[in-house]
């Protein structure tokens, strides 16, 4: 009885197994390749983590496709620039918010910040527009948006200027400047590197 039993258990166990792996579609391995694609992608970013987290829930959208993977991570990018720049133009001013100076320091973290929204939008529109076909073309696109990707990053880089002249910023205001812009650098420095990747593969 205690053999059957043993016999039983290894039955129901293969059973098991066999309708778990019947029941993983076509699409499971298929994502699963993808979020892949994205790791291996990733792991040629300065900042890996955050790579993989913002451009996996996308995985079935990119493909495995270089291009989308580019286009996808410039969008994630463009919505994080807006988002820093919407929170960083409503910080509170007056007394128990922005001194005068801060303030002008905020008007122009922004504005920077503005110029590489405006950079970002160029690049997503250039690869839009990318022709396979005509390769003197496609190089003519991928310099333009790796020129347009770079300013950006200086740009935010730029964004923190004003905030470290003499002291004259409060810590707790620089700290919070910095948090929103540092990601967005980060994701731009991130971006950057997924497109010369895409550059390198034509």
């Amino acid at each position: 009885m205690k053999i059957l039993s043993q016999i039983q258990i290894i039955f129901l166990s293969i059973a098991l197994l066999l309708f778990i792996t019947s029941s993983a579609t076509p699409s499971t391995y298929s994502n699963q390749t993808n979020l892949d694609y994205i790791k291996t992608s990733c792991n040629l970013t300065h900042y890996k983590t955050l790579c993989y987290i913002s451009l996996s829930p996308y995985a079935l959208a990119i493909d495995s496709n270089p291009q989308r993977l580019a286009v996808t991570a410039l969008n994630l990018t463009l919505s994080s620039a807006k988002s820093a720049a919407k929170f960083i133009k409503n910080i509170p001013q007056g007394r128990s918010g922005l001194t005068r100076f801060e303030a002008g320091a905020v008007a122009d973290c922004v504005e920077e910040i503005g110029d590489s929204v405006s950079e970002l939008h160029d690049s997503i529109r250039e690869l839009d527009s990318i022709n396979y076909e005509n390769s003197s073309k496609f190089e003519m696109v991928m310099s333009d948006v790796k020129t347009w990707v770079s300013a950006a990053l200086t740009d935010d880089d730029t964004c923190m200027d004003g905030f470290n002249q003499d002291g004259r910023a409060k810590a707790a205001v620089k700290d919070l400047v910095r948090r929103h812009v540092v990601k967005v650098g980060r994701m731009t420095s991130n971006a950057l590197a997924v497109i010369n990747m895409y550059a390198s593969t034509h």
